[in-house]
């Protein structure tokens, strides 16, 4: 199997010139140097990102907020808000990783081969308007790549599965997607952090019931709950919804040297991951895969991204993991959750 990585080094174009803020231009570096020194390196295929498109944005993000990111912009380096930054290249730079996003997403499902894009800055805590779901801010993001894929697909007749395993709640393609019956979103992350939203009692609009699912965990949680969410949260719901294609918000912040989160999560996680969606891809549950880079602030995440693509390639072996249900809420709220989804999904047939 061949890996398609969307590469740009325009990215480099969104920095913050002092280089303090966290989200730095070194975590797309280093990580794509990382995965040079595996032997997955040998089944990428890298390719660059395409030219911006405004009309793949406005898929997903209101005109009067893209016009002002885009007037924001135009004023050089400064922060538009209390995490958020801009330079004059950023909106340029993230509607390009936006077009790339979601043409990756149609040639993963024609070609069955999956694709990684390498985006910068992040994407979702972008809502239709700016910050999601009471929100302060935009969380270091701009434009949300993952719901861009997800309509895009979802336009042309595809069922798609969102899964956004990144340690803050995905707020934006949460708000984006929420009346959406033909996007499964399963979003797994920390509880009480930023933006303090994705309780697991949001379950999607009106006719979208049980297609939203959230898995808020406690600190400390582990490999082995998110052995046991990959069990019995995400496969079960993907048996019940048949997704023709995979949307993922690959965010690496749940590892344990991560700076900004708790959850003590190692590279097994992203490596259990990885084979899990290849497998899908191999049997042909799905006819799709594009991974998006999501969060990740420390030195974890460069290897985590590794062990998520190794995965993907069956590069190392699947990790062999104890699965630790997260508690009795969360096992309570997901069965709920599963039969709301079973019932919309038995009416959408009708």
């Amino acid at each position: 199997m061949e890996l398609v990585l969307v590469y740009d080094e325009r990215h480099k174009l969104h920095r913050d010139p002092g280089d303090r803020h966290p989200e730095g231009v070194w975590r797309v570096e280093d990580s794509v140097a990382e995965l040079r020194k595996s032997g997955a390196w040998s089944y990428v295929r890298v390719v660059r990102a395409l030219e911006p498109d405004y009309g793949a944005v406005l898929l997903v993000h209101d005109p009067d907020y893209v016009d002002w990111i885009r007037s924001e912009c135009s004023k050089g380096f400064h922060y538009v808000d209390a995490d958020t930054y801009v330079t004059e290249h950023t909106c340029d730079v993230a509607a390009s990783f936006a077009a790339s996003t979601a043409e990756a997403a149609v040639r993963s499902v024609e070609t069955g081969s999956p694709w990684f894009v390498m985006a910068r800055p992040g994407g979702h805590h972008a809502g239709r308007r700016g910050p999601a779901m009471g929100a302060p801010t935009l969380g270091f993001c701009v434009f949300d790549y993952a719901a861009i894929a997800a309509r895009t697909l979802a336009d042309l007749g595809y069922r798609v599965m969102v899964l956004d395993f990144d340690a803050h709640h995905g707020n934006g393609t949460q708000e984006i997607l929420w009346n959406d019956p033909r996007v499964l979103h399963i979003d797994i992350h920390q509880r009480w952090i930023y933006p303090g939203t994705g309780d697991i009692e949001d379950v999607g609009g009106s006719g979208a019931e049980g297609t939203k699912i959230n898995v808020p965990l406690y600190p400390d949680s582990g490999d082995e709950n998110y052995s046991w969410i990959l069990a019995n949260v995400v496969e079960k719901a993907r048996e019940i919804f048949q997704p023709d294609a995979a949307v993922v918000f690959a965010g690496f912040d749940a590892h344990r040297e991560d700076r900004l989160t708790q959850l003590q999560v190692t590279e097994a996680t992203y490596s259990l991951f990885g084979h899990y969606l290849r497998k899908l891809l191999e049997l042909g549950e799905m006819g799709g895969l594009v991974s998006v880079l999501g969060g990740g602030y420390g030195r974890g995440m460069v290897r985590s991204f590794r062990s998520y693509i190794e995965g993907l390639l069956n590069i190392t072996s699947e990790p062999e993991m104890r699965p630790v249900s997260p508690g009795r809420s969360v096992e309570y709220g997901v069965s709920r959750v599963l039969s709301i989804l079973s019932r919309t999904v038995q009416n959408l047939k009708k």
